[in-house]
């Protein structure tokens, strides 16, 4: 079956499984082609868009994991010293 049969196929008429499977197939092969004949490309609006938009995103987690470690060297710090002071009272 060729794609234009298969867009003009009536969905009146008793399909079986093996005539969808063929309609299927010929849709496929179509697209499939016209997806190799002309590939689309990104704007380079929108590709510049995607990279800011990445770009924002990384510095935003490298700013939180560095406001974390942060957290926890203060929190090793004040139970070190909890510690020392514990130690030395007795």
């Amino acid at each position: 079956m060729n794609y234009k049969d298969a867009l003009n196929v009536t969905i009146n008429d008793k399909l079986t499984k093996s005539k969808l499977i063929d309609i299927a197939h010929a849709l496929q092969d179509r697209c499939l082609l016209s997806e190799l004949d002309k590939p689309q490309l990104i704007s380079p609006q929108s590709y510049i868009k995607d990279v800011r938009a990445r770009w924002t995103i990384s510095q935003r987690e490298i700013h939180y994991l560095i406001k974390d470690v942060t957290n926890v060297i203060n929190y090793i710090k004040d139970k070190y010293n909890l510690m020392s002071t514990l130690t030395d009272a007795k």
